[in-house]
């Protein structure tokens, strides 16, 4: 494909929530914001996420064996926005905000929609990207809170009004 722009718009056409990726090493927490998360397996839990090769992420995780995943609530846009910020060294907490205890002691976002954390299962280098494959230990959701949606550039959130008739 000659021109990206043309694959990087036709990709901003897909809505996808947004996620916070977490994981610990040597006793520093880091996050990065990534959109690119799914479920792999119900059995065994899986999922994953990819993360370009440019950030620190992928070699921490590899190290240390573990992360966590926490899907952000449509008020969590400056969680997002932080994390998301190129640059960033690790940390001694995970400011700004609270966070919570997991099963593999990195830690979730408070007030997210949802979390899961993982161990990692294969860790899988394609293109500029390297794919986190993670064995779920731990899951937790609020049905209360919606979540965040990244969308052409542009956050929004879902609307549970039903469809008519009609469309369904």
């Amino acid at each position: 494909m000659k021109d990206t722009q043309d694959f990087k718009n036709a990709l901003a056409s897909w809505a996808s929530g947004v996620t916070v990726v977490t994981t610990e090493l040597d006793g520093k927490l880091y996050g990065l914001t990534a959109s690119s998360f799914s479920s792999l397996s119900l059995d065994p839990p899986l999922v994953l996420v990819c993360i370009a090769n440019s950030n620190r992420l992928p070699e921490m995780v590899r190290q240390s064996g573990r992360f966590t995943v926490s899907i952000l609530a449509r008020d969590q846009e400056h969680l997002s926005n932080h994390f998301a910020r190129p640059g960033r060294e690790p940390e001694d907490t995970l400011a700004p905000g609270e966070h919570q205890d997991t099963a593999v002691d990195v830690p979730a976002l408070a007030n997210a929609a949802g979390y899961v954390a993982c161990e990692v299962h294969e860790l899988v280098e394609q293109g500029d990207h390297t794919i986190l494959i993670g064995r779920v230990v731990e899951a937790g959701a609020d049905d209360q809170r919606a979540p965040l949606i990244y969308y052409r550039r542009g956050y929004g959130t879902v609307d549970k009004t039903p469809l008519p008739e009609s469309a369904v």
